[in-house]
């Protein structure tokens, strides 16, 4: 059973997550792409119970989680270091989709010895490469700060030396998990990513896109318990 979100107050403003399970179970703390939210992790987070207990946050700018003037992915790592600590988590997961892949890898360079593993969803680290801007204002329908996609947009497609020679940092067990040819994300720099971290590996979902874990659902889930019970 999903749990309602909770508020909690954090140096950037309030932010929103999602609890499911009991924090006597082995932690995942997930974290959504650009204008999604927690909810994004519901059908994951009633996957994973009883055996593991997920939190999924609103990224800031994003849900019910504070809208800011300044957006940046360190400062989205920050935030993530005030959730872990407010949380009390130590030695949990780390699982990110797209954005929230990116701040996952920024938080676990930042700080290997608290992530016990790490699984990334069709997510290179920021290289350069061609994409068209994302226009000036905000399409209609959008619900999350769109200040966030324009701001962000530069740093996702430059590439940052230092962030891909901390990846050797992160020496925890990671799965990068990718969509294959049906996906609009550079595959060759998913694997680049992972052959600079001591203990990755890349596996494709094929016909699974961008946003694997909503469009191949049952191989994504089979992937991540496998990985997550040490059986991957």
């Amino acid at each position: 059973m999903v749990m309602a979100p909770h508020t909690i107050r954090l140096p950037a403003g309030e932010f929103v997550y999602r609890d499911t399970g009991t924090p006597d179970r082995p932690t995942v703390l997930a974290m959504h792409g650009m204008g999604r939210d927690g909810s994004d992790w519901d059908a994951t987070a009633r996957a994973l119970v009883p055996e593991f207990r997920l939190v999924a946050l609103d990224l800031r700018g994003h849900g019910q989680s504070v809208r800011t003037e300044q957006y940046s992915l360190e400062a989205m790592q920050e935030d993530v270091v005030a959730v872990v600590d407010a949380l009390q988590l130590n030695d949990f997961v780390l699982l990110g989709f797209s954005l929230g892949g990116v701040v996952a890898y920024l938080y676990a360079q930042a700080h290997p010895e608290r992530v016990r593993q790490l699984i990334t969803v069709d997510t290179p680290m920021p290289t350069t490469w061609e994409q068209p801007a994302p226009p000036a204002q905000a399409p209609e329908g959008v619900r999350h700060d769109w200040n966030a996609t324009t701001q962000l947009f530069p740093e996702l497609h430059t590439t940052n030396d230092r962030w891909w020679n901390d990846l050797a940092r992160i020496t925890c067990p990671a799965l990068l998990l990718r969509g294959g040819e049906a996906s609009w994300m550079p595959q060759d720099r998913i694997e680049d990513t992972a052959r600079q971290m001591p203990d990755a590996r890349v596996i494709e979902i094929p016909g699974g896109g961008h946003p694997i874990h909503r469009t191949q659902f049952p191989a994504f889930t089979q992937h991540l318990s496998s990985f997550l019970r040490g059986a991957e």
